[in-house]
């Protein structure tokens, strides 16, 4: 039995991607900035992000549940970094990343 797939991801996943980018608190995007430069621990992330301390996980939080960033344990540190899928949306969607809500 043959099945046939009239349902085609490409065409659905980049204004969704547009959607869930736009509704992003200011947290998520300015995490996303600094990952796109290099990966960062903790601590290194929040100063570069300019996101207090206290926010940081819940701005890794949105991000992390859109699969845009991942953590890898070293030691006693997590190293933050951007995924393949968070470095492609980043390129493709920058401005969305940059423009702030007020």
């Amino acid at each position: 039995m043959s099945m046939t797939n009239d349902f085609d991801l490409s065409m659905q996943l980049k204004p969704y991607l547009e959607s869930m980018i736009n509704n992003l608190p200011n947290a998520p995007k300015l995490v996303m900035q600094a990952l796109s430069k290099k990966d960062y621990n903790k601590e290194d992330l929040s100063l570069e992000s300019r996101v207090r301390r206290g926010e940081l996980n819940y701005a890794l939080c949105w991000i992390e549940a859109l699969g845009f960033v991942r953590f890898n344990t070293s030691g006693r540190q997590k190293l933050y970094s951007l995924t393949p899928l968070g470095k492609t949306v980043y390129e493709e969607f920058h401005d969305l990343f940059h423009n702030l809500n007020e």
